[in-house]
C-alpha cells in the first residue's frame, strides 16, 4: 500500500515538474491549427465512411487523414482500399499506420507492412504502438527499432504512435530521432465539446508531440460513429 501510495506521489510531482518545465508550443492556441482524423474497419462497421461529406465537415475541417493498413505480421484492414481510395479521391492528404504488435517478430512485421502498402500516401507512415512485450521492454525497444529502421530505409522515416501513459511508462527519452503522435483523449461524448480539444499532452522528459490525438469520441459528417481526432500545428507532409 505504502510503494503504491509512493509511486502515485512521485507520478504526480512528476507532472507537475514536467508541465512548468515543458516549452512545447500550445496546440489549442496556434491559429494555425491543423485537424485530422484517423480511421480504420471500426468505422466502417455500420456504413461505408462517405469521404465527400468528410472533405466537407467545418468543425473541425479535416485536413489530413490517417487510414489503418496493416497489423502485426499477419493482419491486413479490411476497409483500407476503400478508404485510401476515397479519401485521395476527396482530395484529401492520406497516410497510413501499421498496428504493431509487440509479442511477434519486427521483420515478419515488416513483411507484411511492405506486402501491402506499395504506396503510402502523402504523409509519413506511422506505427502504432499500445502494448507493452511479454519479453520485457528491452526487447520491445530492440525489435521496434529494427522495425522503425526497416520502414525508414524502404519508405520514408516514420512517425510513432502511442497513449500519453504508455509513452511516459516504457517510451521515455527513446527514439529521439522520430516524431511522436500522443494520445490524450477527453473522453468526453456529447456535443460539442466531443469535438473540442481539452487538456494537452504531457509528456515527462518535456518533449513536444507533433500530433495530438485529442478525442476518440468525435462527430464527423461522413462517419456513422464515433472517430479518433486529431490537431497538429504545422502541414508535416509533401503537398
Amino acid at each position: 500500500m505504502l510503494k503504491a501510495y509512493i509511486y502515485i506521489l512521485t507520478w504526480n510531482i512528476l507532472i507537475v515538474l514536467s508541465s512548468c518545465n515543458t516549452f512545447c508550443p500550445s496546440f489549442k492556441e496556434n491559429e494555425k491549427t491543423i485537424y485530422g482524423i484517423d480511421v480504420s474497419h471500426y468505422q466502417n462497421e455500420k456504413s461505408k465512411i462517405d469521404w465527400l461529406k468528410v472533405s466537407q465537415n467545418k468543425n473541425p475541417k479535416i485536413d489530413f487523414a490517417y487510414i489503418r493498413s496493416t497489423m502485426g505480421s499477419n493482419g491486413k484492414d479490411t476497409a483500407f482500399q476503400y478508404n485510401y481510395e476515397n479519401a485521395i479521391k476527396n482530395r484529401i492528404p492520406v497516410g497510413i499506420y501499421h498496428y504493431y504488435r509487440p509479442n511477434e517478430n519486427a521483420k515478419s512485421q515488416f513483411e507484411n507492412f511492405a506486402t501491402h502498402n506499395t504506396k503510402i500516401g502523402n504523409l509519413p507512415p506511422v506505427i502504432d504502438i499500445e502494448q507493452k512485450s511479454k519479453f520485457g521492454n528491452k526487447k520491445l525497444t530492440q525489435e521496434l527499432s529494427v522495425f522503425l529502421q526497416l520502414i525508414e530505409e524502404n519508405y520514408t522515416k516514420p512517425i510513432i504512435y502511442t497513449q500519453q501513459k504508455f509513452y511516459n511508462m516504457y517510451l521515455r527519452n527513446k527514439f529521439k530521432e522520430y516524431d511522436f503522435w500522443i494520445a490524450r483523449q477527453s473522453g468526453i461524448e456529447n456535443s460539442p465539446k466531443n469535438n473540442q480539444p481539452q487538456k494537452e499532452p504531457i509528456l515527462l522528459d518535456n518533449r513536444c508531440p507533433l500530433i495530438w490525438q485529442y478525442s476518440g469520441t468525435g462527430s464527423i459528417s461522413g462517419i456513422e460513429g464515433k472517430v479518433d481526432l486529431n490537431i497538429t500545428n504545422n502541414i508535416f507532409w509533401t503537398e
